[in-house]
């Protein structure tokens, strides 16, 4: 059976924008490959601006479930601050995990789609996510903090952007990165142990004493 005009559209923009970038893809270049006309994508998504926020979308609805179910199961007053956060990233690295399953490339579109909410061109996506899965950033963001040393709000929000770049950086290089260990280590390692290894790292910065924000000198 013919995937609907509106798979079609959504495959055909979740791979371009993935091998080029949101700006450098034109309307024209996806519904080139989707075998359809420029109204159909007026029609179904308004704009390309429309367009990027559902294929975030694709993303993020699954995603938000998947962490939301394991955050509401987790038994946090049984549990030191170190197991909560553990459980945290483990559980953000298992949705990443599913994220990779169809095609390992993916998790770098998927990256580049949190980098871009924080672009002055992409602002309506951060706008976009932040209404729509609004329930669950704020339940993660309450755990995190309940479970993290105490901090101004300011400083939350650094720490919190900080472990997110870690993430980002890692999750949209983690091809590259996975040759680079094989050419100079003569050793494979593939994403699972990738993301393993980050785990600890993300819990320990979490973890790190508040120090009041000052210039460098």
């Amino acid at each position: 059976m013919k995937k609907a005009t509106v798979e079609r559209i959504l495959d055909a923009a979740e791979f371009e924008f993935g091998a080029h970038g949101f700006v450098e893809t034109s309307l024209r270049t996806i519904t080139s490959k989707a075998g359809v006309n420029l109204a159909a994508v007026n029609y179904h998504f308004g704009s390309k601006k429309g367009l990027i926020q559902a294929v975030a979308d694709r993303f993020f609805e699954p995603l938000t479930m998947g962490i939301q179910k394991r955050l509401l199961g987790m038994d946090v007053q049984q549990q030191s601050n170190h197991q909560v956060l553990t459980g945290i990233y483990t559980d953000l690295m298992l949705e990443a995990l599913n994220i990779a399953q169809r095609n390992p490339s993916r998790l770098a579109l998927f990256a580049r789609l949190i980098n871009s909410a924080y672009t002055q061109s992409q602002g309506h996506l951060r706008k976009h996510l932040t209404y729509q899965y609004a329930p669950l950033f704020m339940l993660l963001m309450k755990t995190l903090r309940t479970h993290m040393p105490e901090m101004s709000h300011e400083q939350f929000f650094w720490r919190f952007h900080h472990l997110m770049g870690m993430m980002v950086f890692t999750l949209s290089n983690s091809e590259s990165l996975g040759a680079i260990c094989a050419a100079e280590y003569a050793t494979q390692r593939e994403l699972p142990e990738i993301l393993q290894q980050l785990i600890p790292i993300l819990v320990a910065a979490a973890e790190a004493p508040v120090v009041a924000i000052e210039k460098l000198a």
